[in-house]
């Protein structure tokens, strides 16, 4: 736990590493560029395009003075979203802030050319708000543009639904279009609403009150795809030359939707199997178009592990020229004594014409199908 993180702080930080996992969360922000220490805000979420900023604030009646309201008003309202101001003045001002994850890792967050940073206040009132002010979902900044507002409660069981990165960042994104949409409906609804329209549709413009009542159909089907127990003990498992790709590797896994990471987890499991098995079979792969990430899983038997690491290397590069991506991911998995051995590897450049690879192509795919774009949908619910 951070010193001085009031109880909120300590209960974001949780949310945030167990969906973002601790690589990508941030609580400790103090910096030291030249110019004296920094800070910026109470907690921070980097995963490659994807930036979160948050700004928490607690009242409790032990220590807080005067209305509940007015707290909101001046600490919510105006202290935080000039905290937040603060700390994406700094992600312009300065290139690389080092900062250390919830892993204790030094990380350095910078501000990408294409991101669009999320801004977020998480508040915790112990005293009932005003209509008003309990109802108030975002502020509109002249400087920082659209500040998300979220009563702490809100965020949790936001996060019980959307358990992926790349979740939160669309629904944030469908939050600020329907905002803009629907001005006035905003007002009073309440975010349950909110989350059950964005589960059941991106689209802001239409509005139908059933969508609440079918969230009792929801199917999380977590199973299909929950990685999580693997992933946050990943750094573990990888080893050796290639530990210094972990980082990446877990990054593109991490970037995944959830029917995308159902994919990867149901081929990583059955090269396990197939490993365990010591049977032959052609690897597994597929390719997220979206996040432009080639995959590849292979299954070796024991004759031939005394190769591995080429077999590993060739049939990951010959896949990622096949798909023409700019980033291949690619984990060997095969018997060896007691135990199953996996290896990674990463592969990370732009596509370009390669004759050899070409040919490599045209021979390698005999056995596989032709490939396919599966439309799967977004979220599932069961039969009434």
């Amino acid at each position: 736990m951070v010193e001085n993180q009031n109880i909120s702080e300590t209960i974001l930080s949780e949310i945030n590493s167990s969906i973002f996992f601790k690589e990508f969360t941030f609580d400790k922000t103090e910096f030291y560029p030249e110019d004296g220490q920094k800070e910026l805000a109470d907690n921070l979420v980097s995963l490659d395009e994807l930036l979160f900023v948050y700004q928490v604030k607690e009242r409790n009646s032990k220590t807080a003075k005067g209305k509940a309201d007015n707290w909101f008003q001046n600490k919510v309202l105006k202290k935080a979203k000039n905290q937040i101001k603060d700390t994406v003045n700094y992600l312009q001002l300065y290139d690389q802030i080092p900062i250390k994850n919830r892993r204790n890792q030094s990380i350095k967050i910078s501000k990408g050319k294409n991101q669009k940073i999320r801004k977020i206040i998480i508040y915790k009132c112990d005293i009932q708000l005003s209509d008003k002010n309990s109802k108030t979902k975002f502020y509109h900044s002249k400087e920082v543009d659209i500040i998300h507002i979220f009563e702490i409660s809100d965020y949790y069981n936001i996060c019980n639904f959307l358990i992926t990165p790349k979740e939160l960042d669309d629904y944030l994104e469908f939050r600020e279009n329907f905002i803009s949409a629907n001005p006035e409906f905003i007002k009073n609804c309440k975010e349950q609403y909110l989350l059950a329209h964005f589960i059941h549709t991106d689209n802001p413009k239409i509005i139908d009150k059933k969508y609440l009542i079918r969230m009792e159909q929801f199917d999380p089907d977590i199973e299909s795809y929950d990685m999580s127990k693997f992933l946050n003990i990943f750094h573990e498992k990888i080893r050796g030359d290639k530990n210094q790709d972990y980082h990446q590797i877990i990054t593109e896994i991490a970037k995944l939707r959830r029917y995308e990471l159902s994919a990867f987890k149901e081929r990583f499991f059955d090269t396990i199997e197939l490993a365990k098995k010591n049977e032959l079979n052609l690897p597994f792969r597929f390719y997220c178009q979206r996040t432009d990430c080639a995959f590849t899983f292979i299954p070796l038997i024991v004759e031939h592990i005394s190769n591995w690491e080429n077999a590993l290397i060739n049939i990951t590069e010959i896949y990622k020229y096949k798909r023409k991506s700019t980033k291949a991911i690619g984990v060997i998995c095969f018997k060896k004594d007691d135990f199953i051995d996996l290896n990674w590897t990463l592969f990370k450049h732009d596509w370009k014409y390669d004759a050899e690879l070409e040919e490599l192509v045209k021979k390698t795919d005999i056995g596989y199908d032709k490939g396919q774009i599966k439309q799967v949908p977004r979220y599932k619910f069961k039969p009434n």
